[in-house]
């Protein structure tokens, strides 16, 4: 299905050998890539996935530029419409809109998806793939101005971006993760169950689902937070999980290492008032050189021995990085029992493997990002606001000084009494409140003689 619906070749190893999702295999890749049907379903995917997140910029070159797509390869990628064509779809053609464009995409793909119904196995409901492809009403320029307005608004829930027939939804995470994550939500969308679990494949055998299986087997867990190689977002949905679960009296510390290049989002974390967390903020010798791992490791083992010494050791671990520089880390501390918890797009396929054949348990905090996200967005957003306000427009503005400027602006004068009077009485019952174009108003104003 990734290969289908065109999903980048990046994450299926193609380049320098590494995989940036384990689950989605080079050699799958390739097979695919030799069948004429497979590969055509694939470049209209990317091509309507391409059109629908460039297209005010497509847009733009085409009219002002009199371009068209086979002249804008930063936004269209030649190697699409190049192997279109190879395969009998030459898609170009002069004086063609982009929304006729998306249309043709549609119409091009009704007679080849079909085709590729023999990647799919049989116990498997075609049609409920089949639809992945085809929007209602996808043969006019309306029935796909209605989809696009649902993936510019949830672009970032489609899998990979990638533009599909789907009803995104947060708490769905990444559903191209595996088949037993796949399956059951796509059965669901088709108001169905998926029974059949005995066919399913999972992420790994060692690759646990669920956090509270790690704790539960542990008496006290540190965990180490790399704060350059995890997402805030994600980590704070993690976190909120483990509350949840009440696991948080297991923990001994939260230690978070941060570098000043990194997300400010962080702080919303530190806030946290139920983590017993210590934060520590590095500094660069070099500006093009972190050291965060390095501080991370070693206030990582001072803690370890340090609970040695109190005579109540740490025996669990959690590492919450997708960096193997920390795999050493892991190696060399065998008398802690480790987990690590990796982002889908941030975790090299030789890292996954490393963990894998070492038994060290290891699960995907992606799946954990709705927590976080809503309240982070929302509390973030709304705290710069209210900031920029304080600090910049308001912290400008002293009532006081705009009543002085304008009784010498009028050749007025008034004594200590009167002005504090006029402030009172006029000045102080007025507020500022803000329209829906976002200017600001003044409410409550003095009626003022004509």
């Amino acid at each position: 299905m990734a290969y289908l619906i065109g999903i980048e070749a990046k994450y299926f190893g193609l380049f320098n050998g590494e995989s940036m999702n384990p689950q989605f295999y080079r050699s799958v890749y390739e097979e695919m890539n030799q069948d004429k049907e497979a590969r055509i379903v694939r470049n209209l995917c990317r091509l309507r996935t391409k059109m629908q997140r460039h297209f005010k910029a497509i847009c733009t070159e085409m009219n002002s530029d009199v371009k068209n797509l086979d002249s804008m390869p930063d936004l269209i990628p030649p190697d699409i419409l190049q192997s279109l064509e190879n395969d009998g779809i030459p898609f170009v053609r002069p004086r063609r809109r982009l929304e006729d464009y998306i249309v043709d995409v549609h119409n091009y793909l009704l007679p080849h998806v079909p085709n590729c119904q023999k990647f799919i196995p049989d116990w498997v409901k075609w049609p409920y793939i089949r639809n992945l492809f085809f929007i209602v009403k996808g043969n006019t320029v309306d029935g796909n101005k209605d989809a696009a307005k649902i993936y510019y608004e949830f672009r970032d829930l489609f899998p990979y971006q990638a533009y599909i027939n789907w009803s995104p939804n947060e708490i769905d995470g990444n559903i191209l993760r595996d088949d037993a994550k796949f399956l059951p939500i796509l059965y669901e969308r088709n108001r169905d169950k998926f029974h059949d679990t005995s066919k399913l494949t999972e992420a790994g055998d060692t690759a646990v689902e669920d956090p509270s299986e790690f704790f539960a087997r542990a008496k006290r867990v540190l965990i180490a937070i790399d704060c350059e190689n995890a997402d805030p977002c994600k980590v704070i949905g993690i976190m909120k999980e483990l509350e949840k679960q009440n696991v948080l009296s297991k923990i001994s510390k939260v230690i978070l290492v941060d570098d000043r290049h990194t997300s400010t989002q962080w702080r919303l974390l530190r806030r946290n008032e139920n983590l017993p967390l210590e934060y520590y903020m590095t500094d660069r010798v070099k500006d093009d050189k972190s050291a965060v791992d390095v501080a991370l490791t070693i206030k990582f083992y001072r803690e370890i021995a340090q609970s040695r010494a109190e005579g109540n050791p740490i025996d669990s671990a959690v590492i919450v990085s997708s960096d193997c520089d920390f795999w050493p880390l892991i190696e060399l501390t065998p008398e802690v029992s480790f987990m690590v918890m990796l982002e889908y797009d941030n975790c090299s396929h030789s890292y996954y493997q490393r963990l894998h054949q070492n038994d060290v348990p290891f699960m995907y905090i992606d799946e954990y990002f709705s927590a976080g996200n809503l309240e982070m967005k929302t509390e973030n957003v709304l705290q710069e606001v209210i900031k920029e306000i304080e600090d910049g427009y308001l912290s400008k503005i002293n009532l006081f000084s705009v009543m002085n400027r304008a009784l010498t602006k009028l050749e007025l004068r008034m004594n200590e009494s009167e002005a504090s009077s006029f402030y009172e009485k006029y000045i102080l019952p007025m507020n500022v409140a803000f329209t829906k174009n976002g200017t600001a108003l003044l409410q409550n104003k003095p009626a003022l003689k004509e």
